[in-house]
């Protein structure tokens, strides 16, 4: 493999790596303001004492929040799989 195809594949690898790790921010960013209006209205209804409405904002808010939390994880452990190899001291 000559070094200029090894230089093609880094660097196609890195921009994989950070393309995929930015969609994953962007989703995580583009969800926060309804995770936002989700937690106010679960805070509304708890202070109103209406359980069972309650309940159901909280559900919604605990799965939008663990959706969130997984495209983050996805695309760190994505980002941090795909980092280059560290180059043995020669």
């Amino acid at each position: 493999m000559k070094a200029e195809d090894h230089a093609d594949a880094a660097s196609l690898r890195n921009a994989i790596r950070w393309g995929l790790l930015l969609a994953a921010v962007g989703t995580a960013g583009f969800r926060l303001p309804r995770l936002a209006h989700e937690s106010k209205a679960w805070h509304e209804a708890t202070g109103f004492g209406h359980s069972s409405e309650a309940e159901g904002w909280q559900r919604v808010l605990m799965v939008d929040l663990i959706g969130v939390l997984v495209v983050l994880a996805i695309g760190l452990g994505v980002f941090f799989l795909l980092r280059p190899k560290a180059k043995p001291a020669t």
